[in-house]
């Protein structure tokens, strides 16, 4: 009985002679128990049941009618080239052998006298099958190997010491743009290129010669369209079954993307840190386009912030590129329609979702022509949209992506820092300006209000020793200047608080209340505006009124038109005062009240002109500049030598006056944000232009 163990093995014998052919039958199933033998008269009749069923291994003789041996086997190789084939003939001779071997027999025995013969052809028949079905578990293992090998994303090869491939996977034969039969057999000198052969032969002898594994990194390879590649590869002894040959087992790993990713990764942060050094949202805004234009190569990148009104998301920075493409840096209004660009972005904006589109123009969201071909749009919080756009479609990666969320969300940290800093620096210029009021409070109240204090020391200790009339009119005189100074020092104060919410205001309704509030008989108002501004409507009247008071006091020579100090300074008190505020707020018709309304109503400039002439007709006119409103008189005019100076606290070219008019109606533009400034009128008098105001709707 042969050695080996294993399945039952099934056989075809086939001899003419059919005593022999059972006969050798009977004897191979007694040899091993594994054996189940079945037996055909000839060759045709053989063909037709290795047809039907299948069969571990033939014996066949070699003289047959019709087809010999030989031709027999030439017929199953054909057929069943694995099959193994045993002659086993009684007419043997060298020429019958070496036929046989050249026709590709397993084995070639002769048949002899005596039962030890079948003992013998057993052997050889089991050995033969079980060489062929461990050929083909190798093959199948080796089918299985290379089907795992090839399922591999890495680059794997099997190199021996001679630089030749033994075994290479699909991914190495496609990323050198050849098959596997193609490199398995070359070598390496002739599928890489010199500085990588090299290298790897360096690496091979340290391998082999350590016997310990290594892992390489950084390992730079151009593939079969040229583009460069960044390899890790991992090189491990290897034993060659079939030789001694030495040899290592390479796996690479391909990770250009990784390395694209950490390159990326190192030069935005780079960016990203000059972005916690910005001072400013467009400082900062145009540092973000850069990083999105350097790092992401997305040449179309913008940051748009959310204008005061809520209504328009404005560029704060773009990249060169965009208004080439554009035509101009595109700004996106809320009521845009749908389809358009700057609707996709404000819904993006408001529902606070980062949106991607790989494909604008097949994407159904946009039917607006665009440069755009891809886009990721990022909201950041409150302050507006980053928009990261690329001329190409599928221009960014998943990696991209997450490069986009680290960038936008450092801008939005970064934003709500500027913010932060630009409230902080309100706030300090805020007390500053409170500290600079509070130094000339105390200057004032310090100096100023010395003079009248020793005038009133003086008269009084007068008083008490000639009981002089004239010293008490003195000191009541000094009583009176000493509170207008002090009702003008807390004006001077609260006026130039800021503005935190004004509210649309009639000029021209505004400024004929203020008119209605100045104490003058003769003088005319000229209202040549229609305007509607924002503003506090109580201090805007106040600014109205003091620059009225000072046309007043210092533009005309007319005895009616010099009105008491402090009606100029801080707005009388008096009847008559009184009586023509009464009249505007509450619709008096008396002949005095009746005054400012009609020199609102009427007043021309033909009108001016003959009053101007006349020698003591004062006109003062409201009208419209660039960007706000101007008040101008046609009186004497403020010496340009001094226009510098009229806003200053207790500057006044008149003795008696306190100086602080001027100096309120500058509290109150700044506390609006405006700015005023005094020139000379058409007429050579006093001229005051107050700009950056706001036009409400």
């Amino acid at each position: 009985m042969s050695a080996v163990s294993g399945a039952g093995i099934r056989v075809l014998h086939v001899d003419d002679d059919r005593d022999v052919a059972d006969l050798t039958a009977t004897f191979l199933e007694e040899a091993d128990e594994r054996f189940a033998v079945e037996t055909a008269a000839d060759a045709a009749e053989g063909l037709d049941r290795l047809d039907d069923r299948a069969f571990d291994c033939v014996v066949s003789d070699y003289e047959m009618p019709g087809l010999d041996g030989i031709e027999f086997l030439e017929r199953v190789r054909k057929r069943y080239p694995e099959l193994p084939f045993v002659l086993f003939t009684g007419k043997g001779s060298e020429a019958v052998a070496s036929e046989a071997i050249s026709a590709g027999v397993t084995d070639y025995l002769q048949k002899e006298t005596g039962t030890d013969q079948y003992t013998v052809l057993a052997n050889r028949v089991a050995n033969a099958v079980e060489h062929a079905r461990s050929r083909r578990r190798v093959e199948r293992s080796e089918r299985r190997l290379r089907k795992i090998v090839d399922s591999l994303p890495h680059l794997v090869y099997v190199i021996d010491e001679s630089g030749t491939y033994r075994l290479v996977n699909e991914a190495l034969a496609e990323f050198h743009g050849t098959t596997v039969d193609e490199i398995e057999g070359s070598t390496i000198d002739e599928v890489l290129d010199d500085r990588a052969a090299a290298q790897f032969r360096q690496d091979f002898r340290s391998v082999v010669e350590t016997g310990d594994p290594k892992r390489l990194s950084g390992i730079e390879v151009v593939d079969a369209e040229g583009q460069t590649h960044v390899f890790e590869p991992k090189i491990l002894p290897y034993d060659i079954r079939d030789g001694e040959d030495r040899a290592v087992l390479g796996v690479t790993r391909d990770v250009t993307d990784r390395a694209d990713r950490e390159r990326k990764l190192e030069r935005l942060q780079r960016r990203t840190r000059a972005l916690m050094h910005t001072e400013t949202a467009e400082e900062t805004a145009r540092v973000a386009t850069e990083a999105a234009d350097a790092v992401l190569e997305a040449r179309l990148s913008g940051v748009f912030l959310l204008d005061d009104a809520g209504d328009r998301l404005e560029p704060a920075a773009a990249v060169d590129a965009v208004r080439e493409a554009f035509d101009g840096v595109p700004e996106y209004p809320r009521d845009a329609p749908e389809g358009s660009r700057a609707a996709l972005v404000w819904d993006a904006f408001e529902s606070g979702e980062p949106v991607r589109i790989d494909d604008v123009p097949d994407d159904d969201r946009v039917d607006e022509p665009t440069p755009s071909r891809s886009v990721i749009l990022y909201p950041m919080g409150g302050h507006g949209m980053f928009v990261v756009s690329a001329e190409r479609t599928h221009a960014f990666s998943g990696t991209d992506e997450v490069l986009v969320e680290i960038l936008a969300t450092t801008l939005e940290a970064a934003l709500d820092r500027t913010d932060r800093r630009a409230e902080l620096r309100r706030r300090r210029d805020e007390l500053e300006r409170k500290n600079e009021r509070l130094e000339e409070f105390t200057s004032v109240v310090s100096h100023d209000l010395r003079n009248p204090l020793t005038v009133l020391n003086g008269a009084i200790e007068a008083a008490e020793e000639t009981c002089d009339p004239e010293q008490f009119d003195r000191c009541r005189d000094a009583v009176d200047r000493m509170d207008a100074m002090i009702e003008n020092l807390l004006a001077l104060s609260r006026q130039g608080e800021s503005i935190s919410d004004p509210e649309p205001v009639d000029l021209a309704e505004a400024a004929a209340r203020a008119w209605g509030a100045v104490e003058t008989d003769a003088e005319r108002l000229a209202v040549e505006t229609d305007r509607t501004v924002r503003a506090d409507p109580e201090r805007l009247a106040r600014l109205l009124e003091n620059l009225f008071r000072n046309a007043v006091e210092h533009g005309s020579t007319s005895p009616q038109s010099q009105a008491p100090e402090d009606a100029v300074e801080h707005g009388s008190t008096g009847p008559a005062s009184q009586a023509q505020q009464d009249a505007v707020e509450h619709g008096s018709t008396s002949p005095r009240s009746q005054t400012p309304e009609d020199a609102v109503e009427h007043a021309s400039a033909d009108r001016a002109d003959g009053d101007a002439a006349s020698g003591d007709g004062l006109v003062v006119r409201v009208g419209d500049v660039d960007g706000g409103f101007s008040v101008a008189d046609n009186g004497s005019g403020i010496p340009e030598d001094v226009r510098e100076n009229v806003f200053d606290s207790g500057f006044s070219t008149r003795a008696d006056n306190t100086g602080f008019g001027l100096a309120i109606v500058d509290r109150i533009a700044e506390a609006h944000g405006w700015t005023v400034a005094a020139t000379e009128s058409e007429d050579g008098g006093a001229r005051f232009e107050i700009t950056g105001v706001e036009t409400a709707e």
